[in-house]
């Protein structure tokens, strides 16, 4: 598990991640427990943290690292076999953080999205 890539993907700013980030933290899931300590780390920083960027950012990972072709699936299985996962996704898929003065509910509607698209990347083609 490459943690100072993980951070970086997932910090609390409204920048994108850069792309390269999914290729790294991809290709450093080489064993099904780099798999299971990456998801373990996102599962619970998608949990805690209340800022609707890090949670959007941490349903982009998964499901860009769970699509990935260095995870040789892995990570999708690592995904599907954890309860406290899926569970987290679903409840971001009814996510109602506080408006933001400038965007509205903008930024709630982005993490609801990523929930949606992380759980349809996670089951497909199993």
């Amino acid at each position: 598990m490459d943690k100072s890539a993980l951070v970086r993907a997932t910090d609390p700013s409204s920048a994108p991640t850069p792309g390269y980030l999914y290729n790294d933290i991809s290709k450093s899931l080489t064993t099904p427990m780099a798999c299971v300590e990456t998801l373990n780390y996102l599962t619970n920083r998608l949990a805690k943290n209340k800022n609707p960027h890090i949670k959007r950012k941490c349903l982009k990972v998964l499901s860009k690292i769970s699509a990935h072709a260095a995870s040789r699936g892995m990570m999708k299985r690592s995904v599907v076999q954890t309860p406290t996962a899926i569970a987290a996704i679903k409840e971001c898929m009814a996510y109602r953080g506080s408006m933001d003065a400038v965007c509205g509910d903008q930024y709630n509607v982005e993490v609801r999205e990523a929930a949606k698209e992380c759980l349809e990347v996670v089951i497909a083609m199993l």
